[in-house]
C-alpha cells in the first residue's frame, strides 16, 4: 500500500511539473500573439491613415492646380478685352484663343450687362467652347460592351460609358449666347459675381443651350471707370468639364474596391465611379439612405472646409465592402475631395499574419509539451526507483541493493551516499552480533563512525553550498545579460520613437501653418470690411479696430512663418536620417538636368510673378545614361537651381534694372566620370561662408526661407551615394558656380 501511494505520489509529482511548464509557456505565447496583434493593427491602420492623408493631399493639389491655372487665365486675358472694347472681332478673337490654347479649358465666354449695346439689343454675348461632335456624325461609337460619348451628359446616363475628353477634339465652336429660353442674367455664373464684386465659381450644372454638358463655371466681373467710380459692364467665364475632372479622381485606385469623389460646397456629389450618383446624390442623401448620423456630420465638416480621416462603418458604393473615408477640400474652390479606403483589403495582413501565428504557437505548444514530459520522465525515472529501496531500507532490509545511478547531479550523490551508508551499517551489525564483548569497542567504532560521518556531511555540505554558489554567480550573470538585452530593445524602441514623434510633431505643425494662413486672410477679409464700417461708429475708433486687428494679421503671420520654419526642419531630418532612397537605374542625365532647372524656374515664379531669369544650357550629347539613383540626383539638381534662384532674385530686388539674373547649366563627358556644372550670377558667397556651407542646418537665408540642410544632403547623395565629388567656386558680389563630378561606374 506505501509502495503504491509512493507511486502514485511519483506521477503526481510529474503531472504537476509539466501541467504548471506547460500552462506558463502557453500562457506567455497567448499574450505575445494579442500583444502583436494589437501592435500589427495599430501599425497598419496608422499606416493608412498616412496614406490616406497623402493620397487626399495629392489628389487636391492636382485639382486645385487645375483650378487655379484656370483662374489665372481669364485675370490675364481681362485686361486685353477691356482694350478692345467695342471691337467685336478682336474680343471674339482673344475669347477663342483663352479655349484653343488652354486644354483644361471646356469653353469661355464674355457676357455684357443688359442693355449694354442699346435697349433694342437684350443679349449680347459671345460664346467659344470645345464642339462635342465631328462633322456631324452621331456621337455614339460602340466598342464591345461600352460604348463612348462626346457628350457628357448622355456618357452618364449610359453605363459602362467611356467619356471623350473635350481637350482632345480639335473643333471651336462658336455661340451668342442669351435668348428668351437662355436668360444669362438670371444664372449663378452671371448674377452671383456681379452682385458680390469678386470672381467665383458656380456649383456645377448643365448648361442646356450653351455647353450642352455638365459644368462648372469661373465668372470674374469686368468693370470700366467712369469719373472715378467703377461701372460693372460685363462677366467673363471659363468653363470646366465635370467629366474632366472625373478623369482626374479616377485616377485614384486603391486595391480591389477603393475608389474616390469629389462633392460640391452644398454636398453635391460631381464626380464618382457610379455616375447615376453624379448631381442626382449628396453626402446628405447617402447619410440619410445608409442611415448613418455620422456621415452627415462628416459632410457638415466637408463643406465647411475641413479635412481628415474618419473610422465609420461605411459600405462603399461599388461593392458594399466595409470602409473608412478620408477627405479635404480643394483651396481654389471650396469642394471636398473623399477617398473610400475598403478595411479588409488592408487588414488582410493582418489576419494572416494572425493565423500564422496560431498555427505556429500550436504547433510550438505540442512540442513543448512533448519536450517537458520527457525531461519530467528523465528528472523522475531515478528518483522513483532511488525512493522504492529507501522504503525498503527503511523497513531494515540492509541487504537492499541500491539502484545503479551514474548522474554526478543532487540525485547521484543521494544515491551514493545511502550505499555508503548500507555498507556501514551493515558492517556495524555484523560486528555487534559477532560478539558482545566487542560492543564496547563496536560502541567507539560507531562514535568515530559518526563522527566522520559529521564530517562527511559537513564536507558535502561545504561541496553543495559551493555549487549553490555557482549555481548564484551564473544567475547572476544570466540576469545581467539579460539587463543588456533589455537596454538593447530600448535603444531600438527609443529609436523608433524618435522618428514616430518627429512624424507626429508634423500633424500639429500643419494645423499651426494652415489655421495660421486662414487666419490672415480672415483678418485681411475684416480690414477690408472695416472701411466700410467707418461711417457708423466713427473714424477713431475704426482705426483702433484697424490697428488690433492689423496686430493680430502681424502675430498670425509671424506663427505661420516659424511654422513652416519648423516644418521644413523637421522634414530636413527625416530626410538627412533616411539612407539610401532606391535603387539605380540607367538615366539621360541631360533630360533630368532639363527637368528640373525648368521645375526650379517655375517654382519660384509661383512664389513670385515678377521673378525672371536667362538660361543658358549647354548639354554634351555624347554623355551615354548613366546608373544613378535618379530620385536622389534630381534633389541636388533641384536644390543647387533653387539656391541659384534666390541668389539671383535677390540680387535683383537690390540693383533692379542695373541687372539682369542668368543661370548656366552644362554637361560634359569627361570619359570615364560625368562633369554638372551650374554657374549663376548671383550675390555669390564669402570665403567664410563656402567653408561651411555643407554643414548640417548652415544657412544665410532668413527664418522661414531654408533649412540649412539642402547642400548637407546633396553633399551626402553626390559623395557618399554616388562616390563622386562637389567643388564650389564663388565671387562675392559677382558669381557662384558648382561643379558636380560622378563616376559612370559605381562599385
Amino acid at each position: 500500500m506505501t509502495s503504491l501511494n509512493s507511486k502514485n505520489f511519483t506521477r503526481s509529482l510529474a503531472f504537476k511539473m509539466i501541467l504548471l511548464v506547460f500552462l506558463s509557456v502557453v500562457t506567455i505565447l497567448v499574450l505575445i500573439f494579442i500583444y502583436d496583434y494589437r501592435v500589427t493593427s495599430k501599425i497598419v491602420v496608422k499606416n493608412l491613415k498616412t496614406q490616406a492623408d497623402l493620397i487626399t493631399r495629392n489628389a487636391t493639389l492636382k485639382i486645385n492646380r487645375v483650378l487655379s491655372n484656370m483662374q489665372i487665365i481669364p485675370l490675364n486675358y481681362a485686361p486685353l478685352i477691356l482694350s478692345e472694347l467695342g471691337n467685336e472681332e478682336k474680343m471674339k478673337y482673344l475669347l477663342k484663343q483663352m479655349v484653343q490654347n488652354n486644354n483644361d479649358i471646356y469653353g469661355a465666354a464674355l457676357a455684357f450687362d443688359s442693355n449694354y449695346k442699346g435697349h433694342d439689343v437684350k443679349y449680347y454675348s459671345f460664346y467659344y467652347f470645345r464642339d462635342q461632335r465631328q462633322s456631324g456624325q452621331d456621337t455614339k461609337v460602340h466598342a464591345g460592351t461600352g460604348c463612348f460619348h462626346y457628350t457628357a451628359f448622355d456618357c452618364l446616363q449610359v453605363p459602362d460609358c467611356y467619356y471623350i475628353d473635350p481637350k482632345h477634339i480639335s473643333q471651336i465652336k462658336f455661340i451668342n449666347l442669351g435668348s428668351n429660353t437662355y436668360n444669362y442674367y438670371t444664372m449663378d455664373w452671371f448674377q452671383i459675381p456681379k452682385e458680390l464684386g469678386r470672381a467665383e465659381w458656380s456649383e456645377p450644372y448643365f448648361d442646356e443651350g450653351g455647353g450642352d454638358t455638365l459644368m462648372s463655371t469661373y465668372s470674374i466681373p469686368l468693370y470700366l471707370t467712369d469719373k472715378g467710380r467703377k461701372k460693372f459692364i460685363a462677366i467673363l467665364t471659363v468653363d470646366l468639364s465635370l467629366m474632366y475632372l472625373q478623369q482626374i479622381v479616377d485616377s485614384i485606385k486603391l486595391n480591389k474596391s477603393g475608389y474616390g469623389y469629389m462633392i460640391s460646397r452644398t454636398g453635391t456629389i460631381v464626380t464618382h465611379p457610379r455616375k447615376q450618383e453624379i448631381m442626382n446624390e449628396s453626402i446628405f442623401s447617402l447619410s440619410d439612405n445608409k442611415n448613418l448620423p455620422e456621415l452627415r456630420d462628416l459632410g457638415k465638416k466637408m463643406i465647411a472646409g475641413g479635412s481628415g480621416f474618419k473610422e465609420i462603418s461605411y459600405k462603399n458604393q461599388l461593392d458594399g465592402a466595409e470602409s473608412w473615408l478620408a477627405y479635404a477640400p480643394v483651396p481654389a474652390n471650396g469642394w471636398s475631395v473623399v477617398v473610400v479606403f475598403p478595411v479588409d483589403e488592408f487588414m488582410v495582413d493582418v489576419y494572416k499574419l494572425s493565423r500564422n501565428l496560431i498555427k505556429m504557437a500550436t504547433a510550438g505548444s505540442i512540442l513543448i509539451f512533448l519536450v517537458v514530459l520527457m525531461i519530467s520522465r528523465s528528472i523522475t525515472k531515478s528518483l522513483r526507483r532511488l525512493t522504492g529501496a529507501a522504503e525498503k531500507f527503511a523497513e531494515g532490509d540492509f541487504t537492499m541493493a541500491l539502484p545503479p545511478i551514474r548522474s554526478k547531479d543532487e540525485i547521484g550523490r543521494l544515491n551514493n551516499s545511502f550505499i555508503y551508508m548500507q555498507e556501514t551499517l551493515a558492517n556495524t551489525i555484523h560486528d555487534l552480533q559477532k560478539a558482545s564483548e566487542e560492543l564496547r569497542i563496536s560502541h567507539e567504532q560507531l562514535e568515530e563512525y559518526n563522527r566522520t560521518l559529521e564530517q562527511k556531511v559537513d564536507e558535502r555540505t561545504a561541496e553543495l553550498k559551493s555549487k549553490n554558489d555557482e549555481l548564484d554567480a551564473a544567475f547572476n550573470r544570466l540576469k545581467a545579460a539579460q539587463a543588456q538585452l533589455v537596454q538593447s530593445e530600448k535603444m531600438a524602441s527609443l529609436g523608433q520613437l524618435t522618428a514616430g514623434i518627429a512624424h507626429e510633431i508634423k500633424n500639429p505643425l500643419n494645423f499651426i501653418n494652415n489655421f495660421s494662413e486662414l487666419s490672415v486672410e480672415l483678418v485681411q477679409e475684416i480690414l477690408a470690411e472695416s472701411d466700410k464700417l467707418t461711417s457708423g461708429i466713427g473714424e477713431k475708433e475704426a482705426d483702433y479696430i484697424k490697428g488690433i486687428l492689423q496686430d493680430i494679421e502681424g502675430n498670425v503671420k509671424k506663427i505661420h512663418d516659424h511654422g513652416k520654419r519648423a516644418d521644413s526642419i523637421i522634414r530636413g531630418m527625416l530626410l538627412h536620417s533616411r539612407g539610401k532612397s532606391g535603387e539605380r537605374m540607367p538615366t539621360d542625365v541631360n533630360a533630368l538636368l532639363a527637368e528640373y532647372v525648368n521645375l526650379g524656374y517655375h517654382g519660384m515664379r509661383a512664389t513670385d510673378s515678377s521673378f525672371n531669369i536667362k538660361i543658358e544650357s549647354d548639354y554634351d550629347q555624347s554623355l551615354p545614361p548613366l546608373n544613378v539613383i535618379p530620385q536622389d540626383l534630381s534633389r541636388v539638381f533641384l536644390n543647387m537651381i533653387n539656391n541659384s534662384c534666390y541668389s539671383t532674385h535677390q540680387k535683383k530686388k537690390e540693383f533692379r534694372d542695373a541687372y539682369f539674373p542668368i543661370l548656366k547649366v552644362a554637361t560634359k563627358d569627361l570619359g570615364d566620370k560625368a562633369e554638372f556644372r551650374i554657374w549663376d550670377n548671383g550675390k555669390g558667397m564669402p570665403k567664410a561662408v563656402l567653408e561651411k556651407i555643407f554643414n548640417p542646418f548652415y544657412t544665410t537665408k532668413p527664418a522661414g526661407s531654408g533649412t540649412g540642410l539642402g547642400l548637407s544632403i546633396s553633399f551626402d547623395i553626390i559623395v557618399q551615394e554616388h562616390q563622386g565629388k562637389i567643388e564650389v567656386d564663388s565671387k562675392e558680389g559677382e558669381y557662384a558656380e558648382f561643379v558636380i563630378t560622378i563616376p559612370k561606374t559605381v562599385s
